[in-house]
């Protein structure tokens, strides 16, 4: 067996210029003469922080530090003095560095570093904005607060060449960039996913004069969605929220520029006894420019043929490739009935508003319905599925366990036929999750978030299996991304950010996103009983009391000792905690 070769424990620094060959071919020397200056400049800054440089290739350095703090600290001095040099220079000829720093194992051989942690660092880098710095989530656990710094978390990114997806965050000063948007305001612009086109896709409109074919427009908006959802490589700022009336109302330009989306994707469906026109257009926000437009005419039994056309033209005009290279037509492999795929729209139409207890009878009629014509479909099993975890988490099911077996049973026969929507693995965590099997639920969250990498409502979902474990922070930082990037967001999403503030005993946050909640919809229980006991907690009792006979009011059979039946917390004392709380705002 050959020898091991040598390692350690190193922060890596990457960084590589945005841009360089728009820019020496532009002008090549004086490009070269900026990079050369800029060059000396960041190598003189890592000396003075104790790094050292291990080698340039062109317009990129590769350095490494014995601390972590210094690996930090080193790109933030650099960024800052490359902004000053910079304003002197006209935006076209600004030479602006993206920076990745990462700690991990290195191999040392011959003056060089080598090894997976040299390689995160490099994609880090990629990840980050011009003049922006990106780190991995080993870095952020390691400086804690130890500097006055921001973070931003932009999720669990899936990178070239590793095996396990990257958690990473955006480093910056304060004040240096704009802080997180609140919850409840579709105004306020996220941060986009750094180094990926991010799109927004505006509701399909219905061009019919038939009213009752809204429910096409939307499923086929929410099925272009689902086709788009699993490519690494793009970003999009809403995950399965077609059916949101302010979407529909704000012009495509202000739309995008309001989510912080690079591009947005807008149509319009034109039904008509067996036939379909569907007019699709892909949007710059910036500039306002059409990219691309396209007119697809077919007989409705070629509607999937419209959706593969539809998403693979919008892979190339964006030069985006496929995760696996056929989930383009993901959507065509999974459906070929179309009295099945007028059923999944109409359910999806009901399953993504407000639902009722009436609207989930015939929500989950319609997918039931599904599958008896489309009996091999796993995107049926798993939709349905998800219908009755969401049923059954609303507190509307009338026999819960019955709803909650049921996810179960058609989230199994998703993954026995192949699911590849990562509602499956979701379900099946928060099985877990209520029988308490904490480890297995935690697999199971990972593997969604694995499988759906641009679904912001797996990072919510995995967020809610966080907090129950006892994991709180983490729990808010997945939540605040699903919240920040998708501002048109159901109210489960800051329901789920209240319950983790709560953990940390952050109570006015909690309060915050409860009452945003609240204000997508009035008839969940769950922020209601945050705002009641983070007041509580607070001791502001008469706001504690007000919050608790609003519970009474939307669940009039609500108890406390049903309620601690039904929360999963792995710590006895944190539910104990939370039900004195209630106690004492007046629950019973």
């Amino acid at each position: 067996m050959e020898e091991r070769l040598p390692r350690k424990l190193a922060a890596i620094l990457y960084a590589d210029v945005a841009g360089y060959s728009r820019l020496t071919g532009q002008d090549e020397d004086a490009t070269h003469r900026t990079l050369r200056d800029y060059l000396d400049l960041i190598a003189a800054t890592i000396e003075s922080q104790r790094g050292q440089v291990m080698h340039y290739a062109g317009d990129a350095v590769l350095a490494q530090f014995p601390a972590v703090l210094d690996a930090v600290s080193s790109p933030i001095a650099i960024q800052n003095e490359l902004r000053n040099r910079n304003e002197a220079l006209p935006d076209e000829r600004q030479v602006r560095f993206r920076v990745g720093v990462n700690l991990g194992d290195v191999i040392e051989d011959r003056g060089d570093i080598y090894g997976d942690g040299v390689n995160v660092a490099a994609r880090l880098e990629a990840l980050a904005e011009p003049g922006g710095i990106c780190i991995s989530d080993a870095v952020r656990t390691a400086i804690g607060t130890k500097l006055p710094y921001e973070y931003a978390y932009i999720g669990e990114q899936c990178v070239k060449n590793i095996a396990e997806p990257v958690r990473a965050y955006r480093i910056f000063e304060h004040g240096v960039s704009p802080s997180t948007p609140s919850p409840n305001s579709l105004a306020a612009s996220p941060s986009p996913a750094v180094g990926k086109p991010s799109l927004v896709i505006k509701p399909f409109a219905n061009l019919s004069a038939d009213p009752e074919q809204d429910y096409f427009a939307d499923g086929l908006s929410s099925n272009i969605m689902i086709a788009l959802v699993r490519i690494p490589g793009l970003f999009l700022v809403e995950d399965e929220s077609p059916s949101y009336q302010l979407s529909k109302r704000i012009p495509a330009q202000q739309l995008g520029r309001q989510l912080g989306a690079r591009y947005v994707l807008k149509g319009g469906v034109h039904k008509h006894d067996d036939r379909v026109r569907v007019n699709a257009e892909l949007i710059e926000v910036s500039s306002g420019q059409h990219l691309w437009a396209e007119r697809f005419d077919r007989e409705l039994r070629d509607v999937f043929a419209i959706q593969d056309e539809i998403t693979e033209e919008i892979v190339t005009a964006m030069d985006v490739k496929l995760l696996a290279g056929d989930d383009a037509r993901f959507v065509r492999g999974a459906i070929s009935n179309p009295q099945a795929l007028d059923c999944l729209y109409r359910g999806q139409y009901l399953q993504y508003g407000s639902p009722t207890k009436l609207d989930f009878r015939e929500i989950h009629h319609l997918y039931e319905k599904a599958i008896r014509l489309e009996p091999t479909s796993s995107l049926l099993y798993a939709v349905a599925a998800m219908a009755h975890l969401q049923e059954f988490a609303s507190g509307l099911s009338d026999t819960p366990s019955n709803t909650m077996d049921r996810a179960i049973e058609l989230a199994n026969k998703a993954l026995e036929l192949n699911d590849r929507t990562g509602y499956a693995h979701l379900i099946l965590a928060h099985m877990h999750l209520s029988r308490r099997e904490y480890d297995e639920a935690m697999v199971e969250a990972n593997q969604a978030v694995s499988d759906r990498p641009s679904c912001n409502g797996a990072y919510c979902l995995k967020a809610n299996v966080l907090n129950y474990v006892g994991r709180s922070a983490e729990a808010i930082e997945l939540a605040q991304y699903a919240v920040r990037l998708t501002p048109v967001h159901p109210p489960w999403y800051p329901a789920i950010l209240a319950s983790a503030y709560h953990g940390c005993d952050r109570y006015e946050e909690a309060i915050t996103a409860a009452k945003a909640s609240i204000e997508l919809s009035d008839r969940n229980v769950e922020p209601l009983i945050m705002v009641a006991a983070s007041n509580a907690a607070l001791g502001r009792t008469e706001e504690a009391r007000a919050a608790a006979q609003e519970v009474a009011k939307v669940k009039p059979e609500f108890n406390l000792a049903d309620f601690a039946e039904s929360q999963p917390y792995k710590d006895q004392k944190v539910l104990d905690r939370l039900i004195a709380q209630l106690s004492s705002a007046g629950l019973v």
